[in-house]
């Protein structure tokens, strides 16, 4: 009884947070994790100021309710979706701004932004790549530009393949934020039925397990496509959850990995077919070019960059990853994935 009390209870606190959440979400992106987030914030009856740059695209999304590029069989509520072409009209209508483009994107987003657009706004972003000459995350990018505090940030993370949300297909999305109200909101804000949500306040944690995790992707695909089996995979994968560990704990992560937003995100990336970055990393074993490969995808795989990014980042780390190294090494020294690999074989435990 006790538990069906409890149960009525936050089912209760859920349903009176969101009667209090009159804001809007401001949603800069139009591709398939964008119009994930769009259907959970619809599916809440929240309103989505929705920024889409192609006309046919906004036209399409307003008459139809589907997303004639991404995710076309997802049904969207268009009572609750207002598509824009401005960048500063979306900001300004919305309280919260969730940023869902490719990380290599970003700059050019936010160069189109002023400061004063932002006070106040929660900001969210759901980007998992470095970003910049400099190779930053995310949300430091967004500090820099704005002078905001990270306590008005939050990031989304988690094993959330988009075609599955889509489908309303159970799974768990992680909030972190060091602002506890920040996650309180985003929390009642994101969850429903098949989407459990839970909160953090290791947002850089969240954030370079995120981007390592496509890295691993390809690494995973590239093994595939040599032909090794899924007995090696999981080998590879045991060992990445290793080298993860390892680079969290050298940016003074203090979090257990063996959860959903780092371990199970890292695991449904390496394993799922809707993995861009293993598709990506597929057609690299199978000998295509990077630049064919690239040709050949319709979206970005993310771990590309991010390769380059984080090989960087952890020269100034003590510990060894040779699994990211063997990524880069193959992705932009052009070293053959095949020989690259039988030097991994004597690395792996």
């Amino acid at each position: 009884m006790q538990t069906n009390q409890t149960k009525l209870l936050d089912g209760l606190i859920s349903i009176y947070l969101k009667s209090l959440i009159l804001i809007e979400f401001g949603v800069f992106g139009g591709g398939s994790w964008a119009t994930a987030l769009v259907k959970i914030l619809t599916d809440n009856k929240l309103l989505v100021n929705w920024y889409i740059k192609r006309s046919l695209q906004a036209q399409a999304i307003e008459k139809t309710g589907y997303n004639p590029d991404y995710l076309n069989l997802v049904s969207l509520d268009t009572r609750y979706i207002r598509t824009l072409s401005n960048i500063q009209q979306t900001a300004q209508r919305s309280k919260a701004l969730l940023f869902a483009v490719p990380s290599a994107q970003l700059p050019t987003l936010l160069d189109h932004f002023e400061s004063d657009w932002i006070t106040d706004k929660i900001v969210i972003s759901t980007i998992k790549g470095t970003v910049g000459p400099y190779y930053d995350i995310p949300t430091d990018v967004i500090a820099t530009y704005f002078s905001v505090d990270h306590q008005q940030q939050a990031i989304l993370a988690g094993p959330c393949h988009a075609e599955e949300v889509g489908l309303g297909k159970k799974t768990y999305l992680t909030i972190a934020s060091p602002n506890a109200e920040i996650q309180e909101l985003l929390s009642a804000c994101f969850n429903t039925n098949y989407m459990h949500v839970q909160s953090c306040h290791d947002i850089r944690g969240v954030s370079y397990a995120a981007i390592y995790k496509n890295v691993v992707g390809i690494v995973c695909g590239m093994a595939k496509g040599l032909r090794y089996g899924d007995n090696f995979i999981a080998v590879l994968v045991a060992n990445a959850l290793h080298e993860m560990s390892n680079m969290l704990q050298s940016i003074g992560s203090v979090q257990p990995i063996l959860n959903s937003s780092y371990a199970g995100d890292l695991l449904v990336t390496a394993y799922s077919e809707h993995s861009r970055n293993r598709t990506f990393g597929e057609l690299i074993g199978r000998g295509y070019s990077v630049e064919k490969a690239k040709r050949s995808m319709q979206m970005v795989a993310e771990g590309y960059g991010a390769t380059q990014g984080l090989y960087q980042t952890v020269q100034q780390l003590p510990a060894d990853f040779p699994i990211l190294q063997a990524a880069y090494r193959v992705l932009f020294k052009h070293m053959p994935a095949s020989t690259e690999f039988k030097l991994l074989e004597q690395k792996l435990k």
